[in-house]
Parts: C-alpha cells; structure tokens; sequence
C-alpha cells in the first residue's frame, strides 16, 4: 500500500494480528472466488499489498511447488514478519517484497495478480490498478476484492456501532481514500480495454459470535490514534465507544456484519 503515512488502520506487528483474524474469517471465501477464477496450479501470483501474508501462504498452497508467489507491501514491519512466517512453516515458494503499490515495476510476468482491501485504502487507486493490469500476462487474471463500508451493519441498532462506522469512513475520507470503493470495481474494470470475461459478485458475512463478530471491536481500536490525529474524537469519546461497542458485541442477541465485500475478476487480452 502506498506509504503516504495515511493508513488508517495501526499496521506492524499489532496490524498484522488483526489482518491474521480477518484472514482467518474469509480464507474459504477467497479461496473459492479464486479457483472459480482460475486454477492455479503451477501458476505465479502476485499478491498486492500483501498485508500479514495470509493470502500469500493460502496461495503458495494452491499454486504448488512448480508455482511460485510475489507477495509485496509498503510495510517494511509486516513485510519481515510475514516472511519469518513463511519460513518457519518451510515455505519456499514466496517472494517478500517491501514495495510500494505505486510503484510496481512488472511487465507481463504473473499468470494472476490479486489485491484484497487494498485499493479502498489508496488515494489514486486507477493508477494501481493500471499497475496490477500491466504486470498480468496475456490470458491472465486479475482478481480483487474491496469494501463497501457504508454496507456494514448491526442489529439491534447501537449508537456505538454506527459511531465506528462513522469515525471510519469520515477518516478515510480526510486522506483522500476510498471507503465504499466496492461499488466501482465493476465500472473500473470495464473502463479497460484489454480486459475481458469481467465478472463479479458480493458477499456479506454476518455474526452472532466468535472472531468475526469482534472485528468492528478491533478494528475501532485500531483506528484510534488516527481519529485522535485527525481531531475527529478525543480520548473521551474514543473510550466510551470503544466501552459500548465491546458490550453490544458481548450481547448474546446482538448480530454484527462485516463491510459489503464486492468481489471482481476479468482476463486480460
């Protein structure tokens, strides 16, 4: 992701934590969006904005050892740990790079090249996805998966959820970043020529418990130095959302979603 220091989320090892949760929660989902894509078998991937490197582990799985994995990150921390990861597990067939999206520098080289919640989080997202376009092969795929965020939602009604919800998207929005960039994808694929077999769905995993009806919890807390920086909330208000969103959360009867996650993949010509 592009280090512009604008990533509203606290990354490094804290960071990767969160990432390693949210991972855990959608590894089937993703899993199964990309093999209806393509079979990866043999393949090589590159994984944008690569994050705590779940996705790059799940894909070192699927494209086997004839494949090989290109996993790239702004964050030079999580880079490192992801990487240790990697080679405590034995994995030999990814590539750790500390890389700036925008900066990509590949020409024709991967079968599929993959970003997931990373455009929402840049200022000049058309650019990257120029980027991620050129580093595909003839034939190849490009897959991403983004957020709508204004979609989330939790039942009954809390104050506290929607002050997260809120907070999130006004801080995003104050970098210049893309919140509810889910609903572009479709557009801003089709504005590309040479892509074709443009494809997309969406999906909306919702909880009554475990680790992902506690990710708008972690998440919230993760953001509050941002909201503290932007003046969007003092410490005060930070607390008493913080306090009122872990009791809903803990409420029995109390549902809550994660963003709207719109999913597209195409070929490219």
């Amino acid at each position: 992701m592009k280090n512009e220091n604008n990533y509203i989320i606290k990354g490094g090892e804290e960071g990767k934590k969160r990432l390693g949760l949210l991972s855990e929660i959608l590894e089937t989902y993703t899993r199964s969006f990309i093999k209806s894509v393509v079979n990866l078998k043999g393949k090589r991937f590159l994984d944008v904005g690569s994050g705590g490197g779940h996705v790059s582990l799940m894909a070192s799985d699927m494209v086997g050892q004839e494949g090989q994995v290109t996993a790239i990150d702004f964050d030079a921390e999580i880079i490192k740990l992801a990487a240790g990861d990697a080679k405590e597990l034995g994995i030999e067939n990814i590539i750790y790079r500390t890389l700036d999206a925008y900066a990509l520098d590949y020409e024709n080289e991967f079968d599929i090249v993959f970003a997931r919640f990373l455009l929402s989080h840049l200022q000049n997202p058309e650019i990257v996805l120029n980027k991620m376009i050129s580093s595909v092969k003839k034939g190849g795929a490009v897959i991403i998966e983004d957020i709508d965020f204004s979609g989330h939602f939790c039942y009954p009604h809390s104050d506290a959820f929607m002050d997260y919800v809120n907070y999130f998207s006004k801080a995003s929005q104050n970098n210049g970043q893309h919140p509810d960039i889910g609903k572009q994808l479709l557009s801003m694929l089709k504005d590309q020529n040479q892509l074709y077999d443009i494809r997309f769905d969406v999906i909306q995993p919702v909880f009554k418990s475990g680790d992902g009806k506690w990710m708008a919890y972690i998440t919230m807390d993760k953001i509050k130095e941002t909201l503290l920086q932007q003046g969007l909330a003092n410490q005060d208000d930070i607390e008493k959302t913080l306090s009122e969103l872990k009791q809903f959360t803990e409420d029995k009867n109390s549902i809550i979603s994660l963003p709207r996650i719109f999913r597209v993949s195409c070929l490219k010509s």
